[in-house]
């Protein structure tokens, strides 16, 4: 009287007895659909920089009680933000904790970390008799929101970098 590996659908359950061969009226059951989960919206809300080279991404749905989060279907998590994640391609994923159901992926990419083009200066004045000091100047790169240093220490606005006593400089 039990019937398994049924696909979704309505089916109609009679009996009959063998002896008479009497059937019953139908009655109507129906195996429902398999459960799904929603596939995550999830975006990287910090990307890396020069200075952090890791970032986050965030689920934003669905969101609720009994799911939990996953990157790359590792552990999962109560929480929808993963935080520390080195730059890569990540498949989010979303798990039901009451009936297992774990969603389809969302790819998210964590950039890689900014760099900057090494520059390129030379010395356009070198020290004389008369004057013991040089001056080097950078090229490239150039524009807004770059500062140069000589040594790394203190950062400028200026390309140009005058007084500079004999000797090597890491620009």
């Amino acid at each position: 009287a039990t019937f398994t590996g049924l696909t979704p659908n309505n089916y109609n359950v009679t009996v009959r007895n063998t002896t008479n061969g009497c059937v019953s009226t139908a009655t109507v059951v129906t195996i429902n659909a398999v459960p799904t989960i929603a596939t995550p919206t999830a975006s990287t809300t910090v990307q890396p920089t020069c200075t952090i080279p890791t970032g986050t991404i965030v689920v934003t749905a669905p969101t609720g009680v009994n799911l939990e989060y996953s990157v790359n279907g590792a552990t999962y998590q109560a929480s929808a933000t993963f935080t520390g994640l080195t730059p890569n391609n990540y498949n989010v994923t979303v798990r039901n904790t009451i009936n297992g159901c774990v969603s389809t992926a969302t790819v998210v990419t964590i950039n890689a970390v900014p760099t900057i083009a090494t520059p390129t200066a030379s010395a356009t004045v070198q020290p004389t008799c008369t004057t013991p000091t040089g001056t080097i100047v950078v090229t490239a790169p150039t524009g807004a929101n770059l500062e140069y240093s000589v040594n790394g220490t203190t950062y400028q606005a200026s390309a140009t970098f005058t007084g500079l006593t004999p000797n090597n400089y890491n620009v």
